[in-house]
C-alpha cells in the first residue's frame, strides 16, 4: 500500500513568512537573496525526505517563495524603503 503525502501549505505559514521577509529587509540585498535560497533549499530537502512528490515540492517551494517576496514588498512599501 502506498500513500500520497500532502504537506500543509507553506505559503500559509504566516509567522515564518513574516520572520523571513522581516529579516531580509534588515540585511544587504545579496545576503537577503542568499538567505532566501537557503530557506527554500531546506524546505525542498525536508519535503523530499518526507516523500512528497517532486511536482508538489516545486509547487510548494514556488508558492512559499512568492508569499515571502510579496510580504517583503509590503514591508518595503509600508516603510518607504527602496529596493
Amino acid at each position: 500500500m502506498s500513500a500520497i503525502v500532502v504537506p500543509f501549505r507553506f505559503a500559509r505559514r504566516l509567522p515564518q513568512i513574516r520572520k523571513t521577509a522581516g529579516y531580509m529587509l534588515t540585511v544587504p540585498h545579496n545576503h537577503a537573496e542568499g538567505h532566501l535560497r537557503e530557506q527554500l533549499r531546506r524546505l525542498e530537502d525536508g519535503l523530499r525526505k518526507k516523500g512528497v512528490a517532486e511536482d508538489l515540492i516545486r509547487s510548494e517551494v514556488a508558492s512559499y517563495e512568492g508569499a515571502i517576496r510579496a510580504h517583503l514588498w509590503r514591508l518595503l512599501l509600508s516603510h518607504g524603503g527602496a529596493a
